[in-house]
């Protein structure tokens, strides 16, 4: 093998993104090269490592076995000189420049949008990018520096800080109970208007447990949609009883709008116990915008957050009036 001192830190960064990309121009376009510069380290590297790297033909450019091996080497390369330049603090004393926010939906609308004024004026060198969407990302694809997860686990690949754990609600209206009566048992909950969300794995499965008895169920539901907040402002209308998760519910519970049903059965739509976490690719040391933006953002939620049910000590059968 010849020398190595040719491959650069921009030629590793250059090759990793032509292996994500799969074509020369648009890397060449993104980076502001020629496609013809672009050529030539491609070439330096596979003359260096005395190897082909890359699979080229008219439409994609694709990485050899060969290539694929390097790419994996050349990412924990740059990661551990990334790691490396925080731990020893080269790094700027206040945050600046882009980072990429991803958030699922209805969270993101609820708890991050109404704070991305307040954080930019805080930090006005930070140019924020939040994009909502609930589909699963790949961070290190994607080329998100912070995520939002509900989950049973983090993702190996993954670090970050735990905002909460995730508690779920049966609820409905006061309006609702008073006109259909309040269920006494998850049973009784077939006899009732049910409201249910249908996901990318199908329709939400309802699970109740108290002590050894276990009780689950895809509910016959009068209104089903895959987008949560129309579902949340049909129970709002008094349209029949919804499980939710508390941070989506927990306000309007603490607020008297909502009412918090059966919670002696537990309710849930998840086998597994889910978290939210902050989430960041990469080393275990985040970027300063990325700690910035997680210190931000948890102390805006507070522990226990804010969204919390706040559980009376008594439980009230609401009353015609």
């Amino acid at each position: 093998m010849k020398s190595l001192s040719q491959i650069s830190a921009r030629s590793m960064h250059l090759f990793l993104a032509i292996v994500r990309e799969g074509n020369l121009s648009e890397v060449a376009r993104n980076e502001g090269l020629a496609a013809s510069s672009l050529s030539r380290v491609v070439q330096q590297l596979e003359e260096a490592l005395e190897t082909q790297l890359l699979y080229r033909n008219t439409r994609a450019v694709i990485a050899t076995d060969a290539g694929h091996i390097y790419a994996d080497a050349f990412r924990t390369m740059l990661q551990q000189l990334a790691d490396a330049q925080i731990q020893v603090g080269e790094r700027r004393d206040q945050p600046g420049g882009r980072i990429r926010i991803n958030a699922p939906i209805s969270f993101g609308l609820r708890h991050i949008g109404p704070r991305i004024s307040e954080l930019s004026e805080r930090y006005p060198a930070l140019n924020i990018e939040l994009n909502l969407n609930d589909d699963y990302i790949d961070p290190f694809a994607d080329g998100t520096d912070l995520l939002l997860r509900i989950a049973s686990l983090k993702d190996s690949e993954l670090h970050g800080r735990l905002i909460a754990s995730q508690r779920c609600h049966l609820v409905a209206t006061p309006a609702y109970l008073r006109r259909f009566g309040r269920p006494e048992s998850p049973e009784a909950l077939q006899q009732h208007r049910l409201l249910a969300y249908r996901g990318k794995t199908g329709l939400q499965r309802w699970r109740f447990h108290t002590g050894e008895q276990h009780y689950q169920f895809s509910p016959q539901a009068k209104i089903v949609s895959d987008n949560a907040e129309l579902l949340l402002q049909a129970a709002n209308n008094d349209a029949g009883i919804l499980l939710y998760p508390d941070w989506q519910v927990g306000e309007m519970l603490n607020r008297g709008e909502l009412v918090d049903l059966l919670p002696e059965f537990s309710p849930t739509y998840s086998a597994a116990e889910q978290s939210l976490w902050l989430l960041y690719p990469g080393g275990r040391y985040p970027s300063l915008n990325t700690r910035t933006v997680i210190d931000f953002l948890l102390a805006s939620f507070g522990s226990p957050p804010y969204w919390r049910y706040q559980t009376p000590s008594a439980w009230h059968t609401p009353t015609g009036g």
